[in-house]
């Protein structure tokens, strides 16, 4: 595996002289998920708290307040705090190396590595649960945490040599699953400046393309009230994924090949009973009302949303989504309680 791995222990357990947080060390357990009550999200905003506290408890008193009940709580087993892509670009985003490696250890440790699975498992996942009960097609349940992989770098997909286009030998799979949390420091901390840069060039191009697609759909849908936006771009959201429901299909045993295969009742109930596709709809047809431009934020927060909010149990979030997704009534639906403050997660 490419990178220092003794170097990055060493980084991931020193303590920064000005911290005075002895609480961020390896004897937080993050292995075993049995008994866990909650599944909570933080998004980068929380983070950047905990982080705080975790680097100069002198200069950030109530934020190392904060990040000592979250350790007591993960600890205690009561939460895990698995990271989504979102929070990985974030940090990598980070351009002074101190703030990135402080960040990078204060979300490695109390994550454990661990992470939500990117959209497309999600989805597919989803999507076959729906069509499998909508045709009467016996299918094993997967596990309680099918959603968490401790393989980090699914956080954006779930790994194939196809998919991916290189191969991971396996014994380097095997250390990563041992060592999740110190090989995820390791890549966000110390992973190649030029690697990093384009890496961080290449997201904020994509997003900007989405962007320039977003901002034309709502000048064209543009005063529609919202049930009509709301079929209409739930309907170009089923037509973008129809690869992805005939091969889930496929696997089910299904030969759909047209739309005609598929019904249109199990289609139009997609965007209602798949939940990655029922909170992108519901979000972004709200998105379009707001009076500004869509940004790169914008759709980072939208994504772990849509991943998330179904299945975690609390998310600590921006207060733009968190009032989209209760106008929409996406937490009553998905029983997934929505914080705007880590604050709160700690009064609570």
């Amino acid at each position: 595996m490419a990178g220092n791995p003794a170097r990055w222990r060493t980084q991931l357990l020193i303590v920064p002289a000005v911290t005075g947080a002895p609480e961020l060390d390896d004897s937080i357990p993050v292995g075993n998920t049995g008994n866990v009550t909650r599944i909570v999200y933080l998004d980068q905003n929380a983070w950047v708290v905990l982080a705080r506290g975790a680097w100069d408890m002198e200069r950030y008193p109530t934020e190392h307040t904060v990040l000592r009940e979250i350790v007591d709580l993960v600890r205690s087993g009561s939460i895990i705090v698995p990271l989504s892509f979102a929070n990985m670009y974030e940090t990598s985003k980070i351009n002074v190396p101190g703030r990135r490696a402080n960040m990078a250890r204060t979300q490695s440790l109390l994550s454990g590595g661990r992470v939500f699975r990117g959209r497309g498992r999600i989805l597919g996942e989803t999507l076959a649960a729906y069509i499998a009960d909508r045709n009467g097609i016996a299918r094993l349940e997967p596990d309680r945490l099918w959603f968490l992989s401790d393989l980090w770098f699914e956080a954006a997909s779930d790994y194939s040599q196809e998919s991916y286009g290189v191969h991971i030998p396996q014994q380097t799979m095997e250390f990563i699953r041992r060592e999740p949390a110190l090989t995820l420091f390791g890549f966000l901390a110390f992973n190649d400046e030029d690697v990093r840069l384009e890496a961080v060039r290449r997201y904020s191009a994509g997003s900007a393309e989405l962007i320039g697609r977003i901002e034309a759909r709502r000048a064209l849908v543009a005063g529609e009230p919202l049930a009509l936006r709301r079929r209409a771009y739930g309907a170009q959201l089923v037509l973008d994924e129809l690869d992805c429901v005939f091969a889930t299909a496929r696997g089910l045993g299904l030969d759909w090949s047209t739309v005609g295969d598929i019904g249109s009742s199990l289609l139009r109930g997609m965007t209602v009973d798949v939940p990655v596709l029922n909170v992108e709809r519901e979000l972004v047809v709200r998105l379009e009302d707001q009076g500004r431009s869509v940004s790169e934020n914008d759709l980072r927060d939208m994504m772990a949303f849509m991943t998330v909010l179904p299945l975690a149990d609390m998310m600590v979030a921006e207060k733009q989504f968190v009032n989209l997704s209760r106008q929409a009534r996406l937490d009553e639906r998905y029983a997934t309680e929505l914080l705007t403050s880590i604050h709160e997660l700690t009064e609570g």
